[in-house]
């Protein structure tokens, strides 16, 4: 792998670790002599998948910036990509910058726009029924009894959707950089939905970063959803259900009970803004 990266980027080549997930795959950034790149290292075959995926992204909209692939190699199981330019969502979310979550809102928003009714062969359909099995697996590793809370409140939110754009899949205020222009990164489960999808999935982790943090961020989402909606239509309805369902799948990665108290709270009417529902947290953070 070094190999292949000096002959890329230049010799020596230094890595510096960003992410490792156990029996999935492990993420450097790779800073040579002459450029800098993201590298991947699969512990599956995913490596041509993911390369695939990756390379028909490239010919979306310029905005947002999605990565490039530099070069990948099945044999070694790793890919490596140009690195998408600057600061995490989070931080502007954090800041309360209502300016930039709505320009996230727009680029998202334009993004499914131009891959609306467009298939790429790699990528496949995530259909609703895809999404309750990851929520079932996600319940059946969590605590018996959150998992049976969660199992019983994803009941009441079945029912079929349509997918009609490519989405990230995996949609959350890391994966989305800000700097001259918005970015999305880690497209590895990049696949075809409905663009509810990805916005109920951010949504609900902003849900989920206000409890981590303490704060209201009602102002942020609702900048974030206003600058979609004022691109793109959004099924309400559909928008409440992926992000409820989407709050329980966290409550079982991060063992929150609460989570599955907002993903039940009755919202009437679920209509724009439809930010977060009226609750108010009784218990810490932690």
């Amino acid at each position: 792998m070094i190999e292949l990266l000096e002959e890329l980027l230049g010799r020596p080549v230094v890595l510096e670790d960003l992410k490792h997930k156990p029996g999935r795959r492990s993420t450097w950034r790779a800073v040579g002599s002459r450029h800098r790149a993201i590298v991947k290292r699969y512990e599956t075959d995913r490596a041509p998948t993911v390369a695939a995926r990756v390379t028909a992204l490239a010919g979306g909209p310029a905005e947002p910036v999605v990565p490039r692939v530099l070069a990948f190699d099945a044999d070694l199981h790793v890919i490596v990509l140009s690195e998408v330019p600057g600061a995490p969502f989070r931080d502007a979310v954090l800041a309360g910058d209502a300016g930039a979550c709505a320009r996230v809102g727009v680029a998202l928003a334009r993004w499914h726009l131009a891959w609306r009714r467009v298939a790429p062969p790699s990528f496949r359909a995530h259909t609703a029924g895809r999404e309750l099995d990851v929520l079932r697996v996600q319940a059946d590793i969590a605590p018996v009894e959150l998992g049976e809370a969660v199992r019983a409140a994803a009941s009441t939110m079945s029912g079929d959707w349509g997918c009609s754009t490519v989405v990230h899949r995996d949609l959350y205020e890391e994966q989305v950089l800000l700097g001259e222009q918005v970015g999305l990164i880690d497209l590895d489960d990049a696949a075809l939905g409905p663009p509810e999808l990805d916005l109920g999935n951010l949504l609900a982790h902003l849900e989920l970063l206000g409890v981590r943090s303490g704060m209201d961020l009602t102002v942020a989402a609702g900048a974030l959803l206003q600058g979609y909606v004022g691109v793109a239509p959004v099924d309400p309805v559909l928008l409440d259900r992926v992000r409820r369902l989407s709050l329980l799948r966290l409550a079982c990665i991060h063992r929150k009970q609460l989570l599955v108290s907002m993903a039940t709270a009755r919202a009437d009417p679920p209509a724009p803004p439809l930010l977060f529902p009226s609750w108010r947290r009784e218990t810490s953070p932690d």
